[in-house]
């Protein structure tokens, strides 16, 4: 693509040289005329950039329809934003172009992408600021107020508490209408309240207007209530509670009057947790569940059933701390019905994991271990809403980049148009075209090929993720297999046992599965603990040891997690299982040079008679097991332009297999965010 560019390039110079050529010769009048026409060129030059933008010519429209899809539809509400920008860059519109970027943080904000918010953010500050009182801007605007709330809530997000109070205090100044001046002091007493400055944060609200009676709007009433709510868990901080009780109390009464108020809703819900924190805290167990019993009365009127599972997984918590199991089991089983209505995968990992948790304290092996399997089910699809999230965000942060090139582009055309019309003959002009031409031909080649090169990296590494989400329930399902083997065998202490050992370790695999690297000590913590689950179930077919180097810097190093497991599960189901007499298992990490090697290293029956002993289904089963490893190392070679190796050779003399895999420790660190 760059040859063609710069061949095409040189035929279009050699070209305009030869005009160039043909005009000097031309006779002075036709000269003359030329040098009357800068402002037809300029003209005509000014709006080529933007002719395939957009054919409207009305931003402040696309803003609109942008701003009324930033919540359902961010990628067209993106689209819209960068046609208005090019519009208001092209024609000078100073106010739509301040506009453009509010919008563009408000989307941010929406994705919780904060830092990219302020920026943009600031850029409108700083435009409204540069033309405060001309050009229609004045600082009385609601754009400006817009601009102040984003910059004091970004920075609020962000942990700059000083900057955040700085610009709520800003927009107060300007003497905004009752609803923004209530909405501005929240925010100013949220910052405090975060700070925790909890008398500050009662004394910003002292100055507000009285509450609205109910002939008026709805939004005022939804602004007085959220001042309740923030009273209301100020006051808990402060250790008032019947103060607190009587603030819920009365903001639970007005919503029910109005159960369409998402907004009031959610301000009472956030406020109820923060309450409830305190009085655990404290160990006001009763007054806590006494608290949520009312928000489960409110939330089934309303039919919220995610919050009402939330609540009675909370409650079920505070009653095995008050030593109440049997109620806490009636509570967490209730929860766990209702979550299965839903279609929150989180709702019912939070359920189903409580509950599993209060099985197992209770000696209830067998449900313990349904609720667990129940709980992986949720966490799965739970990762993969998040990976879906994650891919449409980095969409979005494309398109972002696309707009603030084309800020810049347009600002440096601005300035070669203003340069032009100034200095530069027709035949100058003509060479300049061709070369802005060439600038932005080589740009959007390059960004082409950028985009296409991020396509790629995303595709391998979704592909990467769902070999591993493939790998983790094959890894915990076999794992539950030997508890099964211990209840089928009545052995009640050994199940126990183990089921507490498998505990333990599911929850090491499932919190570190969505990792593409973890620290080799984490994985030798799962290795150890799946080895001791394996020799619970076949300690008469083998023991097992486990060597490393102890000038390894195991929390240094990093390596992909659940490599090295399927190897390990392959040589005691595989090789040692099947031997007569009893056999050995060696793990051994070490250094060589630049990479970390891992061995396992067993005296089992070796691969030619495993081959000859298994079925046809467990022959495919363990070919898809190592064809997905062995997906994985591609996929990790390619994207972070490795050299991980995997051999497997047989043992001479004597039966016994010895796989090694080979770690190289410059790809240790993550190369991709």
């Amino acid at each position: 693509m760059i040859r063609y560019t710069l061949t095409w390039c040189l035929m279009a110079f050699l070209c305009v040289s030869n005009a160039v050529a043909q005009d000097k010769k031309a006779s002075p009048a036709k000269q003359q005329a030329t040098e009357h026409e800068p402002d037809a060129v300029e003209d005509k030059a000014s709006y080529k950039a933007f002719k395939k933008l957009s054919r409207r010519t009305n931003p402040t429209e696309l803003l609109d329809e942008a701003a009324a899809l930033k919540d359902s539809n961010p990628g067209e509400a993106f689209n819209k934003v960068r046609e208005a920008l090019g519009l208001s860059l092209a024609s000078g519109d100073v106010l739509n172009e301040a506009r453009s970027h509010i919008l563009i943080g408000e989307i941010n904000e929406g994705i919780q992408e904060w830092k990219l918010a302020r920026e943009n953010y600031l850029q409108a500050y700083q435009i409204l600021q540069a033309y405060k009182d001309s050009k229609g801007v004045t600082t009385t605007t609601a754009d400006y107020q817009r601009t102040l709330r984003g910059l004091g809530t970004t920075n609020l997000e962000l942990g700059d508490f000083p900057s955040a109070l700085q610009y709520f205090q800003q927009a107060l100044d300007l003497r905004p209408d009752r609803n923004q001046r209530i909405d501005r002091t929240l925010d100013l007493s949220e910052t405090y309240y975060q700070m925790g400055q909890y008398t500050e944060a009662l004394r910003a609200l002292d100055d507000l207007p009285p509450p609205v009676g109910k002939k008026e709007i709805s939004s005022s009433n939804t602004l007085d209530m959220r001042v309740q709510n923030q009273k209301a868990k100020i006051f808990a901080r402060l250790n008032d509670i019947p103060q607190t009780k009587d603030l819920y109390d009365n903001s639970l009464t007005q919503l029910r009057a109005n159960k369409s108020d998402a907004e009031g809703v959610k301000s009472l819900q956030e406020t109820k947790e923060e309450i409830a924190d305190v009085l655990r805290g404290q160990n006001l167990y009763d007054d806590e569940i006494e608290l949520r019993n009312k928000s489960i009365a409110f939330n089934l009127e309303s039919k919220n059933l995610d919050e009402v599972t939330n609540d009675k997984v909370e409650i079920s918590k505070t009653l095995v701390a008050k030593g109440e199991d049997a109620a806490a089991l009636r509570e967490i089983e209730e929860a766990a019905r209702i979550a299965d209505t839903l279609t929150n995968p989180q709702a019912q990992a939070n359920a189903y994991r409580t509950l599993a948790d209060i099985y197992e304290k209770n000696g209830r092996t067998t449900q313990a271990l349904g609720a667990y399997r129940k709980y992986s089910d949720a966490v799965t699809r739970s990762q993969r809403i998040q990976e879906e999230r994650q891919i449409t965000n980095s969409s979005l942060l494309r398109q972002q980049r696309d707009i603030e090139e084309l800020s810049k582009e347009v600002s440096v055309g601005k300035r070669e148009e203003t340069i032009e019309q100034a200095t530069v003959s027709r035949q100058r002009l003509a060479i300049y075209g061709l070369l802005v031409i060439l600038l932005i031909t080589t740009v959007t080649s390059y960004y082409i090929y950028k985009n296409a090169q991020a396509s790629k990296v995303a595709n391998q590494l979704l592909a990467l993720k769902s070999l591993r989400s493939q790998m983790n329930p094959h890894f915990i399902f076999n794992a539950l297999n030997s508890v099964n083997h211990f209840v089928a065998e009545q052995d009640e202490r050994a199940a126990n046992k183990f089921l507490s050992e498998f505990s333990q370790l599911m929850r090491l695999v499932l919190e570190n599965s969505q990792e593409d690297f973890i620290p080799l000590f984490k994985e030798q913590e799962i290795l150890a603990l799946y080895l001791k689950l394996e020799h619970y179930r076949f300690r008469d077919k083998f023991d097992y040891r486990i060597d490393t180097d102890e000038s390894i810097n195991a929390e240094a190093i990093e390596v992909p997690p659940m490599l090295i497991q399927p190897y390990i599960e392959n040589a005691v189901w595989h090789g040692l299982r099947y031997k007569e007499e009893k056999g050995m298992l060696t793990l051994r990490i070490y250094q060589q040079d630049a990479t970390l090697m891992v061995e396992i290293t067993d005296d089992g029956i070796g691969r030619k008679r495993s081959a000859a002993l298994k079925t046809a289904n467990q022959k495919k089963h363990n070919s898809t097991g190592l064809k997905n490893i062995q997906e994985r190392l591609d996929i990790i070679n390619r994207v972070y332009n490795a050299d991980y190796r995997v051999t497997i050779e047989d043992l001479e003399p004597g039966p016994g297999t010895r796989v090694r895999i080979a770690l190289p420790l410059h790809t240790t660190k993550r190369i991709l965010p």
